[in-house]
C-alpha cells in the first residue's frame, strides 16, 4: 500500500539504440540484491513505440530506507552495467504519492 510519506523516484534511462532488452533485464535483476533498504514497490515501463527508453517508478518505506539505499556505495557499483548501456544522462526526479489506486 502506498501511502503520502513515502518517497520515491521517477527515472529514465535511454538506452543506446538495441540496447532496451538489455537494460530492462539488468533494471529488473538489480531489483533483487536483496537489499533491504531497496523499493518496497516498483515498476518498469516502456512504450510501445521506444522500446530502448525505460521508466521506473520506485517507492522506499521511508526517508531513511530511501537516504541509506542512495548513500549505499555497493548500489552505485551495481550500476555501472547499466550505465554503461545508457546513450544519455539518466533522469531521477523525486517524488511522494499524492493519489493511488493504493490510497484509502
Amino acid at each position: 500500500m502506498l501511502n503520502t510519506n513515502q518517497p520515491g523516484t521517477v527515472l529514465r534511462f535511454q538506452a543506446k539504440p538495441g540496447k532496451g532488452d538489455r537494460l530492462f533485464e539488468l533494471t529488473n535483476d538489480l531489483h533483487f540484491t536483496g537489499d533491504p533498504d531497496g523499493p518496497t514497490d516498483w515498476v518498469l515501463c516502456r512504450t510501445d513505440d521506444d522500446p530502448d527508453t525505460l521508466w521506473a517508478f520506485e517507492f522506499y518505506r521511508d526517508d531513511a530506507s530511501f537516504e541509506r539505499h542512495f548513500s549505499n556505495p555497493v548500489i552505485d557499483a551495481n550500476h555501472d552495467e547499466v550505465i554503461d548501456l545508457l546513450a544519455a544522462p539518466p533522469m531521477r526526479v523525486i517524488v511522494r504519492p499524492a493519489f493511488s489506486s493504493f490510497s484509502s
